[in-house]
């Protein structure tokens, strides 16, 4: 769904962007974005702060799993991603916000394709991605069912339709471990790396909502305090406003210039810790992360299982990846593969 439609009533737009990934040895880093819309509203001269989402769609979704009870937990993914339930509440709320803006992917891939990202077409250098006859894309939903799944759209699209929020737009970049590696060489910063994708969802959103005012909301996980300079390359063309640099939040706002023709574009930038926590949009977007993620490191897993067998697979992560690169590292010459493939730069 498109913000023309909403022209002159007066939406509001709110969005995250937040990763899965940053830290692992191994899989993709992944940076998404979510931007939902509230019809109509207009936000307390005297609370800056954005609406309460989860309030706004309470008779649908919560923040616990433990307050379920048929709603659909909304939260930072590293909450809802249980060894005992896999990424099922994951699937079942990433699909569901999906369905809002007109996605139902039925594959990976498709899946890939309603996120704007086309890395899946280029993956002849990274065979552990790459579908072939024997291991296809997946189908979707992989730990939901079906029939749960119409359910939880259902229940989420009445209660949109009751409350005038919408999903606008969501998307994600994906980057695979050799793009990753490459990047990294380039800027010798890993935290470089993943900034220039916060930026590209910053670009994308500026372009299709900035007339609309938007305020976005980004996770933060660094010390990082100050954004101005890095936000002022990316946007060399707007005027630009220091609102807050705390050790909790560093807020910004970028203006156009001025034209008769038409208003200015504003938009507000929010870096906040615990991000993730404190706004549904921040908490989608870490959820696309993780949930697409955890997608490719299952054909990660079983595409070494099925040649290695005798290597128990990783999640990527801590030491259990060096415990998998140990064991790993004597067969990658028989596997054809290139150590600067597979393991990430640290």
């Amino acid at each position: 769904m498109t913000p023309e439609r909403y022209s002159g009533q007066g939406m509001y737009v709110y969005a995250g962007i937040d990763e899965a990934g940053y830290g692992p040895m191994f899989g993709p880093l992944l940076v998404s974005r979510a931007v939902v819309g509230l019809a109509d509203f207009e936000p307390a001269s005297d609370d800056p702060d954005p609406p309460d989402m989860w309030q706004h769609l309470a008779k649908a979704v919560c923040r616990k799993l433990a307050d379920k009870k048929r709603r659909i937990p909304i939260n930072d993914s590293k909450k809802l991603h249980t060894p005992a339930t896999g990424i099922k509440h994951l699937e079942s709320g990433v699909l569901s916000f999906a369905a809002l803006a007109g996605h139902h992917p039925a594959t990976v891939d498709q899946w890939l394709d309603c996120l704007g990202e086309t890395c899946h077409h280029r993956l002849k250098a990274l065979p552990w991605y790459e579908p072939t006859k024997d291991m296809p894309w997946a189908n979707l939903p992989v730990a939901t069912t079906a029939g749960e799944l119409a359910i939880t759209r259902s229940l989420l699209a009445r209660a949109t339709e009751g409350s005038g929020v919408q999903l606008l737009d969501i998307g994600a970049d994906v980057v695979l471990e050799d793009r990753f590696n490459q990047m990294v060489a380039a800027t010798r910063s890993k935290a470089a790396t993943s900034f220039t994708f916060v930026t590209r969802h910053l670009a994308s959103i500026w372009e299709r909502f900035g007339h609309h005012q938007p305020v976005i909301v980004v996770d933060r996980q660094s010390g990082r305090t100050r954004y101005r300079d890095l936000l002022a390359m990316s946007f060399p063309d707007t005027r630009l406003t220091v609102m807050e640099e705390s050790p909790a939040c560093s807020a910004y706002r970028l203006e156009s210039p001025r034209q008769a023709s038409q208003p200015p574009k504003v938009m507000t930038v929010r870096f906040e810790v615990d991000g993730d926590g404190r706004h549904m949009p921040v908490a989608l977007a870490s959820m696309i992360s993780k949930y697409t993620r955890e997608l490719l490191m299952a054909r990660f897993k079983a595409w070494f299982q099925l040649r290695a067998p005798q290597i128990k697979p990783t999640a990527g992560y801590g030491r259990d990846a060096k415990r998998f690169w140990q064991e790993l590292e004597p067969v990658l010459a028989s596997l054809s593969i290139r150590p600067e493939q597979l393991r990430r730069q640290r």
